[in-house]
């Protein structure tokens, strides 16, 4: 039996689409991935959210990298990608605490969010920048990189309210060993947490503590208790920008597979990347999400986001 290759085609989107849980011919939504220095593995880290975003069904994704060069000032100068052309920028960059970007480009990603567009900020990228005002005011809170007091406060968890606290002491950004975590949900209704367990637990991992920033315009939709500081630290925020929406998560270390192939963690990353895209979320729980005691770690073309999750609601 012939089978033509316009039907290979066909057989396989729709292959594609029961896993995915997307229709076929669904617009997908374009993402820009910055990437090129971190003090991570950055390569690994694209390669794993790239292959995230993809699986899911929902995005087209581009990766735009930096000259490898710090000094290569031309170079610098003329990298400069076309925010406009997306519907969301996720970074994966850090330059270590000063900013190596051209005015044109910083000027760029403000004007893209405020004007509208999304921005995705994944564990390191929020050490970056720093120096650059816009950049902690549109992550809302960061670490290291020569962030000092004066970059801002401290975001606690007091009486089940998350405040400003300016008064905690010096530390701008902080973790203890990697280990598993459970991160604890605070707001049930936004798109991004709707359907997930109150509490489910996140794959070894860095637990960021001590962040700190203008805190404008942030809202903290889940959280973990750090042992070493004795109080929870966000792991899943969303921030205000002029029209635009950005999503930043602490989570995600790359020294191994199991943080970014947490099905948490890669549900977490899809959903907030979309809502920053588009203010709403459409992507199911895909099945196997972790429960409060049980980590599922399963690699991005595994995940079944046609599949509802078992796990409990409210």
């Amino acid at each position: 039996m012939r089978i033509s290759l316009g039907s290979l085609l066909v057989l396989a989107a729709l292959v594609f689409g029961c896993r995915s849980g997307q229709p076929a011919d669904e617009p997908r939504l374009r993402v820009l991935i910055l990437d090129g220095q971190n003090n991570h593995d950055w390569a690994l880290t694209t390669k794993s959210t790239r292959a995230t975003l993809e699986a899911c069904g929902r995005f087209e994704v581009d990766v735009a990298t930096s000259p490898a060069d710090r000094a290569d000032a031309e170079a610098w100068s003329s990298w400069s990608p076309t925010f406009s052309d997306y519907d969301v920028v996720l970074s994966n960059f850090n330059d270590g605490g000063t900013c190596l970007w051209s005015e044109d480009m910083k000027s760029g990603l403000v004007a893209f969010v405020a004007g509208g567009g999304g921005f995705v900020v994944v564990h390191a990228a929020d050490n970056s920048s720093a120096d650059w005002p816009d950049y902690n005011r549109l992550i809302g809170l960061g670490g290291w990189g020569g962030r000092t007091p004066s970059h801002g406060c401290h975001i606690r968890l007091v009486d089940d309210v998350w405040i400003q606290d300016a008064a905690l002491d010096g530390l701008s950004g902080s973790h203890g060993p990697q280990h598993p975590f459970v991160i604890e949900r605070w707001d049930d209704d936004h798109p991004v947490m709707r359907g997930m367990p109150p509490k489910w637990m996140h794959a070894k991992d860095e637990l960021y503590d001590s962040l700190r920033g203008p805190c404008e315009g942030v809202t903290v939709l889940a959280s973990a208790y750090s042992a070493k500081t004795e109080r929870h630290e966000a792991m899943v925020m969303t921030i205000d920008y002029g029209a635009g929406r950005v999503f930043h998560t602490p989570m995600g270390h790359v020294g191994g597979t199991d943080p970014v192939h947490c099905v948490g963690f890669q549900t977490v990353l899809a959903r907030g990347t979309e809502w920053a895209a588009t203010g709403k979320v459409t992507l199911p729980l895909p099945a196997g999400f972790p429960t409060e005691s049980e980590v599922r770690v399963v690699p991005p073309q595994d995940v079944d986001w046609r599949r509802p999750s078992s796990s409990t609601k409210r």
